[in-house]
């Protein structure tokens, strides 16, 4: 979870980078280009994460067996 933080982190913060670098006379297109990537990344590699957590917990359960069953 912690790696996952802080690449959100790192992300954030190479997106605020650019907007900063961005010349004034760009536009608001690019702005908005850059604000929908960083956020498509961090919610992919968010997402990424819970599912497969969610995926080895079940496997995890399916092989070792639901103790509260017996």
């Amino acid at each position: 979870m912690l790696v996952v933080v802080l690449g959100d982190l790192a992300i954030v913060a190479v997106a605020i980078a650019g907007l900063f670098l961005l010349k004034e006379e760009t536009g608001d297109a690019q702005y908005a280009a850059v604000l929908t990537s960083a956020f498509a990344t961090i919610s992919t590699m968010t997402t990424a994460y819970f599912g497969i957590r969610a995926a080895t917990n079940t496997a995890q359960t399916s092989i070792t067996g639901n103790k509260s069953e017996l």
